[in-house]
């Protein structure tokens, strides 16, 4: 897999698996991941009424020779097709012509849709939102319906995300609170310190020096 590009902003992302789930894929567009490309395989006139946003068209009949023209063999390539058949099938041409990190898109498009994942095309442009997509809810309910048992649901993983920071936000409202009430005490100490100095400091400039009342008059 490509290094990450910059390192230390961009999480590093684990090896590609032969088969992804579309968070992951959301995941790496959202993080603004370069090293990967999304490959449609459907045919041209599917991929242009709608698909994936950034998704390359390229053919099952035309696949492996304009791959093989066009794309780095190192490179991470996730496929995805009108079915589970035709995905698994082009990404195992590809690794058959020595592509290395080649991933099949589990629930193709309708999957990605339903996790609100960008689209493009002509249908995509014309088609008003469904009822469900301003729910992020909704949409990772539904998606976690098709998705198999077990594992962390997405939806619990958010509910987990907003619990933590809740509790950042409260851990750091109290050190705040003690670090104003520690400085609040500092300063009084040193007000009342400087005041006391000052006093005794107007004092012993009032009181006579070098006076002995024994020797008045002598």
């Amino acid at each position: 897999m490509v290094n990450n590009l910059v390192g230390g902003i961009i999480p590093p992302q684990p090896p590609i698996e032969s088969q992804s789930d579309v968070h992951v894929l959301k995941s790496r567009l959202e993080w603004g991941e370069p090293a990967f490309t999304i490959l449609d395989v459907r045919d041209r006139n599917t991929y242009n009424e709608g698909h994936i946003m950034g998704a390359m068209p390229m053919p099952t009949d035309q696949l492996v020779d304009r791959a093989v023209a066009s794309l780095d063999k190192s490179r991470d390539i996730y496929v995805y097709g009108a079915n589970e058949e035709e995905s698994a099938q082009a990404a195992q041409q590809l690794r058959s012509n020595g592509f290395e990190h080649v991933s099949e898109l589990k629930g193709g498009l309708a999957a990605w849709k339903a996790i609100g994942g960008p689209t493009e095309g002509i249908i995509e442009s014309t088609t008003p939102p469904g009822a469900d997509d301003y729910n992020v809810v909704d949409r990772l309910k539904k998606h976690q319906e098709i998705q198999p048992k077990g594992g962390t649901s997405a939806t619990e993983a958010i509910k987990k995300g907003a619990s933590n920071l809740k509790e950042s936000i409260q851990e750091g409202a109290s050190n705040l609170k003690e670090g104003i009430q520690e400085g609040a005490s500092n300063l009084k100490e040193g007000i009342q310190e400087g005041a006391s100095n000052v006093k005794e400091g107007i004092s012993e400039s009032n009181t006579p020096k070098g006076t002995d009342d024994s020797n008045i008059g002598s």
